[in-house]
């Protein structure tokens, strides 16, 4: 008879797994996380200049304020960070068109146009002059989700409009390169013209423009739900069930993908203005349920200087290093920790168990958040949590380590027992 996990396993193979397989195959999907890492470079490429402009050192502060350095800084993080729906207009329609088959700059380029399009940009100052602008905030945290509906749908309706032969058609004379350029002039014309009907369409509502309309009945509701800690927690635990049945998480991130962005963008916009965070406690405890990796294995890594058995005495020096930047399939693969009944349990707590500690000192001990500085994926954890909160948050994070090691402990001593076990009968077995 089938043990109990064995059977759970099976269930997940056989109707979880072909699930996750539809959803990471899905264009829309793979185009929105897809992008969004693509943005990738923007947004960690400045952050050594975020971190140098807002250190809280009263002496460099003022010199840098002085010689030009902050304002300048601070310029370049606003065309970057806090512009980053209009890249991620191009870069989502520009993945969803290589998915799709149809040319992926042609495409990017109409989605951006579009979005700038819908943008109101006419604004009335106190004294009766109307200027002609744009205002920041559609350009980032409001229309981040405008960014992602919008790229899809332009893209996939140029897609409709090419397989229908809608293009310019010029002879074989013409250059390769002119030919690609003209092409879709009609295409472009009749996504332009839709363009125009949807922006004049919603003057005529009480919203005024698409932005507020998605902002009010799309992204409030959504953010109002996802921006809690426990959902932060909710879809780090969702991504260590599957990555444990050997599903990559990344199915489970890009379906977050699009609240996770919102939030940080809300959260720049504040900070920037002087303004506290609106969504502090969801992005402290982020940080606290990923660490090392998904699952939280380097707790499990600092469990094994406690090993009495050669296997995890071995494995302690190959796979901590790597966990500690942020690098842990070899503990998955390897331990394993994949398909293994012994540490289901912890795999699947190991969010839960530091995020929770992490709500508690995050609400409770005071500290600032800097959620400007975005440090690349393989910085160690706590070097991240000091630059974006300072000792405090480091302190924060090391104690959700600790409380990782005493999750994984009794689980691994199970583990480490068993491979002693094995190790001593086999040397007795040789002895012989």
């Amino acid at each position: 008879m089938a043990s109990p996990m064995q059977s759970m396993t099976e269930w997940m193979q056989a109707h979880v797994a072909p699930i996750a397989t539809k959803l990471g195959q899905n264009k829309v999907l793979s185009a929105i996380s897809g992008g969004m890492v693509r943005s990738t470079p923007l947004t960690v490429g400045v952050a050594a200049i975020a971190i140098l402009v807002n250190l809280p050192i009263p002496g460099l502060t003022d010199w840098l304020t002085a010689t030009g350095f902050v304002a300048a800084g601070n310029e370049i993080v606003n065309s970057t960070m806090s512009l980053l729906a209009i890249y991620v207009s191009f870069l989502i329609a520009h993945q969803y068109a290589k998915n799709d088959g149809t040319d992926p700059i042609t495409a990017g380029v109409l989605s951006m146009a579009c979005f700038l399009c819908l943008i109101p940009s006419t604004m009335t100052l106190e004294d009766g002059t109307a200027i002609n602008t744009y205002a920041q905030n559609y350009l980032g945290s409001d229309g981040i989700f405008v960014a992602l509906i919008l790229s899809v749908c332009v893209t996939a309706f140029y897609g409709f409009l090419t397989r229908k032969n809608i293009k310019l058609s010029l002879p074989d004379s013409v250059p390769p390169m002119v030919a690609d350029s003209l092409s879709p002039i009609w295409s472009a014309m009749i996504i332009f013209v839709l363009v125009l009907l949807m922006k004049v369409g919603f003057t005529h509502t009480p919203f005024g423009n698409v932005f507020d309309f998605v902002k009010q009945v799309v992204s409030a509701p959504l953010m109002i739900v996802g921006s809690s800690p426990w959902t932060a927690i909710s879809i780090f635990t969702l991504a260590n069930l599957v990555w444990f049945f050997g599903i990559h998480p990344n199915t489970v991130m890009s379906l977050a993908f699009p609240v996770l962005m919102a939030v940080m963008m809300e959260n720049q916009a504040a900070f920037q203005a002087g303004q506290p965070l609106p969504h502090f406690l969801f992005s402290a405890v982020s940080t606290c349920c990923y660490f090392g990796g998904t699952g939280n294995t380097i707790g499990l890594c600092l469990d094994m200087f406690t090993a009495k058995s050669e296997k995890f005495k071995a494995m302690r020096g190959i796979m901590t290093v790597p966990n500690i930047f942020n690098i842990n399939e070899p503990v998955i693969f390897g331990v394993p920790v994949m398909l293994n009944p012994i540490f289901f349990i912890p795999m699947i707590l190991s969010a839960v168990v530091p995020g929770v500690i992490a709500m508690i000192l995050c609400s409770i001990i005071p500290f600032n958040l800097n959620p400007t500085i975005m440090m690349p994926w393989v910085t160690p954890a706590p070097i991240s949590a000091l630059f974006a909160g300072g000792p405090v948050y480091m302190l924060i994070l090391l104690v959700c380590i600790a409380s990782s090691a005493v999750l994984y402990y009794p689980f691994f001593k199970v583990a480490d027992n068993q491979a002693y076990e094995e190790e001593q009968a086999y040397a007795a077995e040789h002895a012989a």
